[in-house]
């Protein structure tokens, strides 16, 4: 196998996302993070995916209680 690894970088550009748990819509950003999922050999050299993603805070504010 071929020690030179083939890097692919993906970004998310949307603007905003949908809370998963109420539905709201927001676009002010919470935080983000790097994921790197499994690698598969392509043509033999080592493939590295790295996902940069954000979170984003849920506009409604959840009383607890």
């Amino acid at each position: 196998m071929n020690n030179k690894a083939i890097r692919i970088e993906v970004r998310v550009t949307t603007i905003g996302s949908g809370c998963p748990d109420c539905g709201s819509w927001s676009s002010r950003v919470h935080s983000s993070y790097l994921r790197f999922p499994a690698d598969v050999p392509t043509a033999g050299r080592r493939v590295v995916v790295c996902l940069h993603v954000r979170r984003f805070f849920c506009p409604t504010l959840r009383a607890d209680g």
